[in-house]
């Protein structure tokens, strides 16, 4: 994950974030067919309270979040 590259761990982060993007897509109603919109919006929200710098980053390359 490019949100993640500045961090000393980034092999761990980016599995213990998408480990966490991935379960918490496999809880929404619409499964298995996802919109592009819904993995974004969950992929923010995890890299949200996971990362702030990471967030902000993934925020900025990704104008469907941005409000």
């Amino acid at each position: 994950m490019l949100a993640l590259k500045d961090r000393n761990d980034v092999y761990t982060a980016s599995g213990e974030v998408l480990a966490t993007i991935v379960r918490k897509l496999l809880t929404l109603p619409q499964k298995p067919l996802y919109q592009p919109k819904d993995i974004s919006g969950v992929t923010a929200g995890v890299l949200k309270s996971f990362d702030k710098r990471a967030y902000l980053r993934y925020v900025a390359d990704h104008p469907s979040q941005q409000n």
